[in-house]
């Protein structure tokens, strides 16, 4: 996506027959995990560094492109923080934004605010494998498929059915998005009379048909 915005704003050509593609100021990404041992600092704190120039300089023009915000961290504190930096995008910031993560309690804001949707990768289940389609369709993921990624790597089987046992117990005990939920009506109280910003007029877009 973020190739083909600025192909498309330096006037190349696109991958595709027909494009329409609106004008952005900057282009932002925060992706990959990766410390910085020359200033002694960790994944996370180069996540958040990164996160944080995004939030502080980002227009409502611009494109962000978000991996995996706060995976460096615990799942609490990793959660918590995707879901308040996805909100502040799309509330206060109003950014075109793509925001990729494996928290499943992110869908919840598609359903709180008007200018979120969700997507997911197709995935197709046999009865001893998964194909990955690399095709995107509308609605969230309500499932990942880590386990059998790494049954696919070539883990041990004991260690992939003990990591099938351990999962069913973790979902079937765990509270970790209780509070979202309960702050649903709270945040759709807040957020009430918010109306996203228009996107760009027509004179603000690139078009490009074949």
């Amino acid at each position: 996506v973020g190739l083909i915005q600025l192909m498309a704003q330096m006037g190349s050509f696109v991958p595709a027959k027909a494009a329409r593609l609106g004008v952005c100021d900057r282009f932002f990404t925060r992706v990959g995990a990766v410390d910085d041992l020359a200033t002694g600092q960790s994944t996370f704190m180069v996540e958040m560094n990164e996160t944080a120039n995004i939030l502080n300089h980002a227009t409502p023009k611009s494109l962000v492109l978000l991996d995996e915000i706060g995976r460096g961290t615990a799942t609490f504190d990793g959660l918590s923080i995707a879901w308040a930096v996805a909100e502040h995008l799309a509330t206060e910031i109003c950014a075109r934004t793509i925001f990729a993560t494996h928290y499943h309690e992110l869908n919840e804001l598609a359903s709180i605010l008007p200018n979120v949707a969700n997507y997911q990768v197709t995935v197709k289940e046999l009865p001893d494998q998964i194909i990955f389609l690399h095709q995107v369709q509308p609605g969230g993921a309500d499932r990942s498929y880590g386990i059998e990624a790494g049954r696919l790597a070539g883990l041990p089987a004991t260690v992939i059915d003990r990591a099938k046992q351990v999962m069913t117990q973790i979902e079937k005990h765990s509270h970790i998005a209780v509070g979202l939920r309960q702050s649903k009506q709270k945040a759709k109280e807040r957020n009430g009379s918010y109306q996203p910003e228009a996107h760009p007029g027509s004179s603000e877009q690139l078009d490009m048909f074949g």
